[in-house]
C-alpha cells in the first residue's frame, strides 16, 4: 500500500487473504446458512474467513493493510461518484429525446393498430359478399398490407445509438477531467461540510446537492445541565425547516461533531453523568448509537470518510470506529488536546500537555506508532482550516504573541506567513478553491473572497453579512456551549450561502442567511435567551414533506 511502511511491520502470511476477503471481513458474522458473503466461492474460503476474523485483531500487519485498503477504496469511490457527477452536468442530456421517441413510436404503433384493425373488419365482410355468390369462385384472401417491420427496427436503431452517444460522450468527459485535473482527485477532503474540508467545486445552481444546513438548539437549565435538544434542517432552495432529531433526557452536553463527505450522515456525542454515546443520525437509518465509553475516557471525534470517524481517548489514544458495525478497526497511542480534521493519511489534532498547546499537529495514521509533527505555533480558540488541494493550513491568530489576523502555513509546517492584518476569520472556501474569510469592518460584517494568487486582488462578496447584529460571539454572559465565533459561522461549499447567529444590542439573537449570489440576508429563526446553538455545517440530505412528517413523529418520540 502506498502510505504503509512495510519496515516498521512483521511479515505475515494471511495479509494477501485479508486483502482478498476485505468486503467480507467489514460485514457482521452472517450465520452458516448466509449468502451475504460477497467473495467466497466454496467452504475453503468460508474456513478461511473464520480464521482471519479471529487473526486480525492481534496483527499489526493485517490491521494496517486492512485500515489502507478501506481508504483507498472508500477514496476511488468518492472520486469516481463526484467525476460522474461533474461530467453529468457537461453532457447534454439524452434522457428527454429517448422518451419523446418512444412515445412517438408508441403512437404509431396504436394508429397502425387501428388501421389495421379496420382492414381487417372490411376483409371479414367481403369474405361474406364474396361467400353468397355461387358463380363466383371462392375469393382468395385480399392482403392486408401489414406495417413493415423496418420502422420498428428504425427506431429501435435510434434508440440504441442514442444511449451508446450518451455514454461515450460521459466516457470522455471523464477522461478529460483526469487529464485536466491531475492529482487533484486524491486529495479529495474527507470531511467535505466542514469549512475546513470543502468538496470539489459544482454547479452554482445547485451546490451539488449541498443546498440545507443543520443546526442544533440546546436548552440549559438554571444548573447548566441540558434539559432539552433539537436537530434541525433548513433546505435554502425551498426554506422549509425540518426537525431531525429531538430529546428532553437530562444530559451534561451534546456535541454535533459534523457532517460525513457524502452530506448525508450528522456525527454527534452525548454526555451523561458516567458515560458518553457516540451516535450518527440519517434520513435513512435515523438515530444510531455506534459506541459508548467512559466520561473519562470519551474526547471529541471527526470523520474519517463516509463509514469511518476517528474518537479521542483522553487517556491518550486513538480509536477509529466503524459506522456500519460498531466495530473498533485500530487504535493508536497518541495524546491529543482535540481532534481537528483527517486527511488522508494524517491525523490533525491540538496538541496535549505533552507537546506545545494550542499548537496544530499531525500524525501519520498509517503507521503503527506516528510521530507527531508540529504544523502551527500556538493560536488559543481558533479554527485551523485544511485547504482544497490539502497543502496548506490557515487559521486566524488570537493569541497575545505574533500578528493578529489570518495565517497561511503548508501542511506539513513549513512557509509561515500572514494574509491578512486585523479582526478576520476564515470561514471557508468558494467554487474556484479561494479562501473565503469574513472581516469585521467598523460596525459591519463583510465576507471577503480572497484572490486565488498572492497578486490576485481580494474581493467583498457582502458588504454586511448580519444587519444590526453587534457580535457574531454571543455575550460573555450567556452560557453557551460553543464559545468562540468560528462556531457561529458556516459556509456552504462552494460559498454559496452562509448561515450565522447573529447577536444584537437589546440582547437577542437570530439565526441569519444569507445568499451570496443574490446578496440578500433574512432571519430564518428567533433564538431564546437559554438556547445554545450549534453549527456543524451544511448537507445533502433531501427531506420530502412526508419523510419530514416521520421524522418529525420519530423525534417526537424520543421526548417521551
Amino acid at each position: 500500500m502506498k502510505y504503509v511502511d512495510i519496515r516498521d511491520l512483521p511479515p505475515c502470511s494471511f495479509s494477501p487473504q485479508c486483502l482478498r476477503l476485505i468486503d467480507d471481513l467489514d460485514l457482521p458474522p452472517a450465520p452458516p446458512t448466509s449468502t451475504r458473503l460477497a467473495y467466497i466461492e466454496d467452504l475453503q474460503d468460508e474456513r478461511q474467513l473464520r480464521q482471519l476474523r479471529s487473526h486480525v485483531p492481534g496483527c499489526p500487519t493485517c490491521s494496517a493493510l486492512l485500515v489502507e485498503a478501506r481508504r483507498s477504496r472508500t477514496q476511488q469511490r468518492m472520486m469516481l461518484y463526484h467525476y460522474m457527477l461533474a461530467n453529468q452536468k457537461q453532457v447534454p442530456a439524452t434522457a428527454g429525446a429517448i422518451f419523446e421517441a418512444i412515445r412517438r413510436e408508441n403512437g404509431m404503433e396504436e394508429g397502425a393498430g387501428r388501421q389495421e384493425e379496420a382492414r381487417t373488419r372490411e376483409q371479414r365482410l367481403l369474405r361474406r359478399a364474396l361467400a353468397g355468390q355461387d358463380a363466383l369462385p371462392t375469393a382468395s384472401p385480399i392482403p392486408l398490407y401489414p406495417r413493415s417491420p423496418q420502422r420498428r427496427r428504425f427506431f429501435q436503431n435510434v434508440l440504441t445509438l442514442a444511449t451508446v452517444a450518451a455514454v461515450i460522450l460521459a466516457a470522455v468527459g471523464l477522461l478529460n477531467r483526469f487529464v485536466a485535473q491531475p492529482g487533484t482527485a486524491s486529495n479529495s477532503p474527507s470531511q467535505t461540510s466542514r469549512p475546513d474540508q470543502t468538496p470539489r467545486p459544482g454547479s452554482s445552481v445547485n451546490n451539488d446537492g449541498w443546498s440545507s444546513v443543520l443546526f442544533g438548539l440546546t436548552v440549559l437549565s438554571a444548573a447548566g445541565m441540558v434539559q432539552s435538544l433539537n436537530f434541525y434542517n433548513y433546505d435554502v432552495s425551498d426554506g422549509n425547516m425540518s426537525l431531525l432529531v429531538a430529546s428532553t433526557q437530562l444530559m451534561t452536553s451534546v456535541t454535533m461533531e459534523g457532517v460525513s463527505s457524502d452530506g448525508q450522515s450528522l456525527l454527534y456525542d452525548e454526555t451523561a453523568a458516567d458515560h458518553k454515546a457516540y451516535k450518527t443520525f440519517s434520513p435513512v437509518t435515523n438515530v444510531r448509537t455506534i459506541f459508548s465509553t467512559s466520561v473519562a475516557q470519551g474526547g471529541n471525534a471527526v470523520w474519517m470518510d463516509t463509514t469511518h470517524f476517528l474518537i479521542q481517548d483522553l487517556g491518550g489514544g486513538v480509536q477509529e470506529l466503524n459506522t456500519r458495525t460498531g466495530v473498533s478497526q485500530q487504535t493508536w497511542t497518541l495524546k491529543t488536546g482535540k481532534l481537528a480534521f483527517y486527511r488522508q493519511p494524517f491525523l490533525y489534532f491540538v496538541g496535549a500537555a505533552n507537546l506545545e498547546a494550542n499548537a496544530l499537529y499531525r500524525a501519520n495514521l498509517s503507521q503503527a506508532n506516528p510521530t507527531p509533527q508540529r504544523v502551527t505555533n500556538p493560536s488559543p480558540n481558533t479554527r485551523f482550516w485544511l485547504s482544497v488541494d490539502g497543502t496548506t493550513v490557515f487559521y486566524a491568530n488570537r493569541g497575545p504573541e505574533g500578528i493578529q489576523g489570518i495565517y497561511a502555513v503548508n501542511s506539513d509546517g513549513t512557509n509561515s506567513r500572514v494574509l491578512l492584518k486585523g479582526p478576520a476569520l476564515p470561514i471557508g472556501y468558494a467554487e474556484d478553491n479561494a479562501l473565503m474569510v469574513m472581516e469585521q469592518v467598523q460596525n459591519k460584517f463583510q465576507v471577503i473572497k480572497m484572490g486565488t494568487t498572492p497578486s490576485a486582488p481580494m474581493k467583498v462578496i457582502l458588504a454586511n453579512a448580519a444587519p444590526g447584529a453587534v457580535s457574531l460571539c454571543g455575550f460573555p454572559d450567556l452560557i453557551a456551549v460553543v464559545k468562540v465565533c468560528d462556531q457561529n459561522v458556516a459556509l456552504a461549499p462552494y460559498g454559496h450561502g452562509l448561515l450565522l447567529h447573529a447577536s444584537y444590542a437589546n440582547g437577542t439573537s437570530n439565526l441569519v442567511y444569507d445568499n451570496l449570489d443574490t446578496g440578500t440576508s433574512q432571519v430564518i429563526r428567533s433564538l431564546p435567551a437559554n438556547a445554545s446553538v450549534q453549527l456543524p455545517g451544511w448537507s445533502r440530505m433531501s427531506l420530502t414533506s412526508t419523510a419530514a412528517a416521520a421524522l418529525g413523529s420519530q423525534a417526537a418520540c424520543l421526548c417521551a
